[in-house]
């Protein structure tokens, strides 16, 4: 559920690992270039717009991965959906509710869980929506952001940052390192949203 992921966010175990896969000190030298020097955040003070900015680039540029249909496992070739498969012990472990199965032109078939466990995401670096979002969120949390996960119940995954310097959730959207953008879905996308949670 979501609520189960969501507390996944709070495990001190997982936030050290986030930690140490970010290189969190280039990342703020990276924001705080881009800032005039009379806009220079106090020492000790919070993260804030810049360093969610550099987070979100690194994040989509450098760490994860989007995967629409993964390369077969074996030969390296490209795949084609052909159903979906039971998540085995090791999958379900990594909270994986489902398995995509995809196959090659030479015949071997490809495994591709859909994990929830943003522990596991911070090791495969993998997925869609949902595991970019779930994987973007426990990182911001672990740098010092206050952040939250969002679900579309329509089909999208994305997250929430709080600002303190602008006293407000931002909208912050790993898949597109997209930032304070909450009309992409609706004006940008056409989507119709239905029911969205936090």
């Amino acid at each position: 559920s979501g609520l189960a992921t969501a507390r996944t966010f709070e495990d001190p175990a997982l936030l050290q690992a986030a930690r140490e896969a970010v290189p969190w000190a280039r990342l703020v030298a990276s924001a705080r270039a881009q800032r005039p020097a009379v806009a220079q955040p106090a020492p000790g003070a919070p993260p804030d717009v810049e360093e969610l900015r550099a987070l979100l680039g690194w994040f989509k540029n450098e760490f994860f991965t989007w995967v629409d249909a993964p390369n077969c496992d074996v030969c390296g070739a490209p795949t084609s959906a052909v159903g979906m498969g039971v998540p085995s012990p090791a999958e379900r472990r990594g909270r994986a509710g489902r398995v995509e199965l995809y196959r090659c032109a030479a015949g071997h078939v490809t495994r591709f869980p859909r994990y929830n466990d943003p522990g596991v995401l911070l090791r495969t670096r993998r997925g869609r929506c949902g595991e970019w979002a779930n994987c973007f969120t426990l990182i911001a949390r672990a740098v010092g952001f206050d952040a939250r996960w969002v679900l579309d119940v329509t089909d999208h995954v994305w997250c929430e940052v709080w600002l303190p310097a602008q006293k407000r959730w931002v909208h912050a959207d790993p898949c597109e390192a997209a930032l304070d953008a909450p009309l992409l879905y609706e004006k940008g996308w056409g989507k119709k949203l239905s029911y969205v949670v936090s």
